[in-house]
C-alpha cells in the first residue's frame, strides 16, 4: 500500500500536466477516460495479489473502454504501462500445464486490440496487402515455421500465438485504424500520456533508491534475477518495464512522440514541462542506449528542422544551465556516466565487443535460419554471466542467432522500408500536418537503441505498434499531398482533406527469457 500511495502521489500533479497538453488535441471527456482508467488499472494492480484476478478486473474495464471510448485503440497505449511486463504461464489443469504465457500488454492484445481487428477486417479496403504487409507477413509466417523445430510439440502453438499477439495483431491495427492526421497525432499523443506517469515514478525510483513496484511483481509469483540494479552507486530506476534499458526506451519513445505532436494549440512552456519529466525518466534509467538514441531522435529532427532546432536550442540553453548549476555536485558523476567519454562499468563495453564476435561464429554455423539451441554453443556458453544468464544485448544478433539471416532480412527489411517510405513523405509533404521527419527520427532511435539491448518486456511491442503508426501516416498523407497539389494556388490542407475521424532462451519479439 506504501508503494501505490507514492505512485497515486506522484502520478496526480503529472496527469495535471497531462491535460494541458492533451485537451487541445482531445475531447476532455476522452483524456479523463484515459486518466481514470488509468488509475483504476493501477489499483487493481496493488490490491490484488494475482495475474489472473488482476486479468480478471482488467476485462470488464475493457468492455467499458469499448463502449465509452472514442477510440479504443489510444487506451491499449496509455493501459501499457500501468503494470509489470512480466510474463505468467496460462495453462488447463490436469491437460495442458502450458498454453500461452500472458503479460500486461498481451493482455490488452487480447480485450482491446482483437475486437477491433475484427472490426477493421470486416472493411474490404483493410483487406488489401500493401509490401509492409508483406514484408511483416512473410516474417511471421517464418517464424511461426521455425517454430516447428521446437523439440516441445506443446510449444509450437504457444509461440505462434505469441508472435500474433506481438506481432501481427499490433501492426493490422495501427496500420488500418490510424485514417487521418489527426488520429496521428492523438495515437503521439497517447504514447506521451502513457508514459509521462512512468517517468514520474522512475524519476523517484531513481532518488529514493527504491523499486516501486517490485511488491506486484513478487505478489505475481515472478523472480526477478536483479531486483535492483545500481550502476556507479546509483539505482537504476526500471518502473514496470523491469529492466532498466527497456524502461529508458519506454521514456526515450515517449519524449520523441511529444516532439513528434504537430500543432500550436498547446502552450511551449507545458509541453518543455512534459519533455523535462520524459527527460528525467530517461535520465533514471542510467541507460546509455536508449540515451544515444535519443539523441539520435533529435539529431534527425534538426537536421529536417534546422530553425526550428535553433530556437529550441536557444530556449534550452536558460533551463540547462540553471540544471548544472542546481546539481554541480553530480556534473562529474553524469559526465563518468556518459558513453565514450566515462568510464563507469567499462565491462559493458568489453561484454558487447565478446558477444558480437562469438555470435558471427555461431550464426556461420546455419546462417540461413539459424538454431533454436544457439545459447547451447561453445562460444555463447562463454558469455554466461555472474547471474547465471546469457545476456544478448544486441536485438539484431538475436533474430540472426534464432531465425537466421533469412529472418534478419525480413526484419530489417520491413523497418528500412518504413524509413524510407516516411523520408519520402518527408520530403514531398505539401500539408504539414504529420511531422514525417520526427516519425523518422524515433523509428531510427528506436533501430538504433535495439542494437544495444535485447527486445525485452516493452521494447518490442513499442516499436510494431509504433512501425504500424509509421506505415499509415505514409497511407494518410498519400491521398492528402495529391489532394494540395490539384488546389490552385495550393492554400494547406482543408478541415475534411484526410476524411472522416473515426526460459534460458531469451525473449525474441515476443518470447520472455527467464
Amino acid at each position: 500500500m506504501k508503494s501505490l500511495v507514492y505512485i497515486l502521489v506522484i502520478s496526480i500533479p503529472v496527469f495535471v500536466l497531462a491535460k494541458r497538453i492533451a485537451v487541445p488535441f482531445i475531447p476532455l471527456a476522452e483524456f479523463r477516460l484515459w486518466r481514470n482508467c488509468w488509475f483504476l488499472a493501477t489499483a487493481a494492480l496493488f490490491f490484488t495479489s494475482n495475474f489472473f484476478i488482476f486479468a480478471l478486473v482488467i476485462l470488464p474495464l475493457c468492455v467499458f473502454i469499448h463502449h465509452r471510448s472514442a477510440s479504443p485503440l489510444h487506451l491499449y497505449i496509455v493501459l501499457m504501462f500501468v503494470a509489470p511486463c512480466i510474463s505468467v504461464v496460462t495453462g488447463i489443469p490436469g491437460l495442458f500445464g502450458k498454453i500461452v504465457d500472458l503479460n500486461p500488454p498481451r493482455l490488452l492484445a487480447l480485450f482491446i486490440l482483437l475486437p477491433v481487428a475484427v472490426r477493421l477486417w470486416r472493411e474490404e479496403r483493410n483487406q488489401k496487402l500493401t509490401t509492409a504487409d508483406m514484408l511483416v507477413g512473410g516474417f511471421v509466417l517464418l517464424i511461426s515455421i521455425l517454430a516447428i523445430r521446437d523439440p516441445l510439440a506443446t510449444s509450437i502453438p504457444r509461440l505462434i500465438a505469441g508472435y500474433i499477439l506481438d506481432i501481427a495483431l499490433p501492426y493490422f491495427v495501427f496500420s488500418r485504424g490510424v485514417r487521418t492526421a489527426h488520429d496521428v497525432n492523438s495515437v503521439l499523443l497517447a504514447f506521451a500520456v502513457a508514459t509521462m506517469p512512468a517517468a514520474a515514478i522512475g524519476a523517484v525510483e531513481f532518488l529514493k533508491s527504491w523499486r516501486l513496484y517490485n511488491p506486484s511483481v513478487e505478489g505475481w509469483g515472478a523472480f526477478l534475477t536483479v531486483p535492483y540494479l545500481f550502476r556507479d552507486g546509483m539505482l537504476r530506476a526500471a518502473v514496470t518495464a523491469i529492466e532498466p534499458i527497456a524502461y529508458g526506451f519506454v521514456c526515450m519513445t515517449g519524449a520523441g512522440c511529444l516532439l513528434a505532436l504537430r500543432g500550436n494549440a498547446v502552450a511551449s512552456t507545458w509541453r518543455l514541462c512534459a519533455l523535462g519529466v520524459l527527460i528525467g525518466g530517461l535520465l533514471a534509467s542510467i541507460s546509455r542506449g536508449p540515451w544515444l538514441g535519443f539523441a539520435v531522435c533529435c539529431m534527425v529532427m534538426m537536421l529536417a528542422r534546422p530553425k526550428t532546432s535553433i530556437k529550441l536550442f536557444c530556449a534550452s540553453i536558460v533551463p540547462a544551465l540553471a540544471l548544472i548549476f542546481i546539481f554541480e555536485h553530480r556534473l562529474d558523476r553524469f559526465i563518468n556516466l556518459l558513453p565514450f567519454v566515462g568510464s563507469a562499468d567499462p565491462g559493458s563495453e568489453t561484454y558487447r565487443s565478446e558477444l558480437f564476435k562469438n555470435a558471427l561464429i555461431v550464426i556461420e554455423r546455419n546462417p540461413l535460419f539459424g538454431s533454436v539451441t544457439f545459447l547451447s554453443e561453445p562460444e555463447m556458453l562463454r558469455m554466461i554471466q555472474g547471474q547465471g544468464i546469457i545476456d544478448l544485448v544486441n536485438s539484431y544478433l538475436q533474430v540472426a542467432l534464432e531465425f537466421g539471416l533469412a529472418g534478419l532480412l525480413l526484419f530489417t527489411g520491413y523497418f528500412a522500408y518504413v524509413a524510407v517510405r516516411l523520408f519520402v513523405s518527408y520530403r514531398t509533404d505539401e500539408t504539414n500536418t504529420i511531422a514525417y521527419s520526427a516519425l523518422l527520427g524515433i523509428l531510427v532511435g528506436m533501430l538504433f537503441t535495439i542494437s544495444t539491448t535485447s527486445s525485452v518486456t516493452f521494447i518490442p511491442y513499442l516499436y510494431w505498434a509504433f512501425s504500424g503508426l509509421c506505415v499509415a501516416a505514409v497511407r494518410v498523407g498519400s491521398p492528402a499531398r495529391a489532394s494540395v497539389r490539384r488546389q490552385e494556388p495550393a492554400s494547406g490542407p482543408s478541415p475534411g482533406a484526410f476524411g472522416a475521424s473515426p526460459e534460458l532462451r531469451p525473449r525474441i519479439l515476443g518470447r520472455h527469457r527467464t
